[in-house]
């Protein structure tokens, strides 16, 4: 009988411990896309766990959607014709206006954050990407050597102390390079979307577990493991933007996926983890 208690326990814990290391899951459920809809700017929330389904669609400024960044409850967009960055309160579906300018440009791209500064595209013709603080401070101008000009993908990864990843060209740029934050090239072709996206690739977004790459013209989403590997592709159906599902920029919730503190569910499983191994230890110790 005490045999097959001890072996219940350890069963038990070996679940528990399971429970709180073993299971990979993604920050969220959703990625937000920015519809080119030649305005208004038409934000897409995708359902990534049901094969794609727009959920919501949120107007968030007046003009032809480029960029996009969810950093909690705020959409931070912009727009191919414009050098300003709107903000946008998800929880209450209200616009919150220009939220800063780039000096210089006459249009940005894609977007990305680093859990403090923004990462912009250029969208005047530069294979520019401008580092901005929330409040319009620059910050830093980097150059891509690989980008042509135009470029609609970029996402910032936390590893190795930060790194960008970019796509090659406007639409036509399936190919998407890793660099440093100083703008070298490390790592060309980390991701290659040609066959899976026919050629036409836009926004790029990592949810903590995969990337995303927006197949602009195939209504489709193709998604990659973190070493750059092809997993599957997600049709996006729904949404009623006069440019149907023609995505540039893609999001996950950066709050979310750079946050490194375990979820309060993980912390209590965690403990009951450990409080069955300290019981072990002390049975063990009595006997």
């Amino acid at each position: 009988m005490v045999r097959s208690t001890s072996l219940a326990l350890k069963l038990s814990v070996a679940f528990l411990c399971v429970l709180a290391f073993g299971f990979t899951s993604r920050a969220d459920e959703y990625i937000y896309g920015n519809n080119a809809s030649y305005g208004p700017d038409t934000v897409y929330q995708i359902d990534i766990t049901t094969g794609g389904n727009v959920t919501n669609q949120y107007n968030v400024s007046p003009g032809n959607g480029r960029g996009v960044v969810q950093v909690g409850n705020i959409l931070y967009t912009t727009e191919a014709n414009s050098n300003a960055v709107y903000g946008y309160n998800l929880t209450t579906n209200t616009s919150l206006g220009v939220v800063f300018t780039v000096a210089g440009a006459s249009g940005l791209s894609t977007m990305a954050y680093d859990g403090t500064n923004f990462w912009i595209g250029d969208y005047s013709g530069t294979n520019n990407v401008y580092e901005y603080t929330p409040t319009g401070t620059l910050l830093k101008t980097v150059s891509l050597s690989q980008c042509t000009g135009y470029c609609d993908g970029l996402e910032y990864l936390a590893a190795n102390g930060g790194e960008l990843i970019s796509n090659e060209a406007d639409a036509s740029g399936p190919h998407y390079d890793l660099y440093n934050l100083n703008g070298t090239l490390l790592q060309s072709n980390f991701i290659d979307a040609s066959s899976v996206c026919n050629g036409n690739a836009t926004g790029i977004a990592f949810d903590g577990t995969d990337f995303f790459v927006s197949c602009i013209f195939n209504s489709s989403l193709a998604e990659f493991d973190a070493n750059g590997n092809f997993i599957k592709l997600i049709s996006v159906t729904g949404g009623t933007s006069s440019a149907g599902t023609l995505i540039e920029d893609l999001s996950a919730n950066y709050q979310a996926v750079l946050n490194s503190t375990p979820e309060p569910a993980t912390l209590s499983l965690l403990g009951l983890g450990l409080a069955g191994i300290g019981y072990l230890r002390r049975r063990k110790l009595a006997a």
